[in-house]
């Protein structure tokens, strides 16, 4: 499902807000990558990442029984995030990857489709393939249906994490301020 273009026009965003998240989406394929610097170095990091994702409504769980290759999934449906701790090293970098990952796919399910314009997917898996040609190679093994949302997914990954919870108010904004407007304060932080 694709929201209509009206008077928010493309994204379902006003002009300005658009305009900065199709910015940082653009500034993330043509920035050089620098190493470490899109990686969340600490566990505080994690927590009020996945905290703001529950804020937005998603339910964010942590597994120690998923299958051998696989690191974390979201379900639409039930509007769920998982992370697979038994196959992710006790490291806060390589958590943040997935995390960031999946909340692309969160981010896609709050716009109602794709983040990137048409125009930009060539560019961003170019970009994916100079960055890592076996990250390329993956791509290649999913079904053509869902290649697309792996593209931004993956591009989201790679993002400073400040750029990735920056794209997440944007594009998961209305949820942020509907759970704000109908929640009392406590009822956002899920318990320990």
């Amino acid at each position: 499902m694709r929201p209509e273009t009206g008077e928010n026009g493309l994204l379902g965003l006003a002009s300005s807000a658009r305009a900065r998240v199709v910015a940082a989406l653009v500034l993330a394929l043509v920035a050089p990558v620098f190493p470490g610097s899109s990686r969340a170095d600490t566990w505080d990091r994690i927590g009020s990442y996945a905290a703001l994702i529950r804020q937005a409504g998603t339910h964010t769980l942590v597994a120690k029984d998923c299958p051998s290759a696989l690191l974390g999934a979201f379900h639409a449906p039930r509007n769920a995030l998982l992370i697979c701790a038994n196959n992710i090293e006790d490291d806060p970098r390589q958590v943040w990857v997935v995390l960031a990952h999946e909340s692309a796919h969160v981010m896609q399910h709050c716009h109602g489709g794709p983040l990137l314009p048409d125009h930009q997917v060539g560019k961003a898996l170019a970009r994916i393939e100079a960055q890592s040609r076996t990250t390329f190679q993956e791509l290649r093994l999913y079904h053509q249906s869902q290649r697309r949302d792996e593209i931004e997914a993956r591009l989201v990954q790679g993002m400073p994490p400040n750029e990735v919870e920056a794209l997440f108010r944007s594009f998961c904004a209305e949820r942020l301020s509907d759970r704000d407007a109908t929640q009392p304060r406590d009822a956002l932080v899920s318990p320990p």
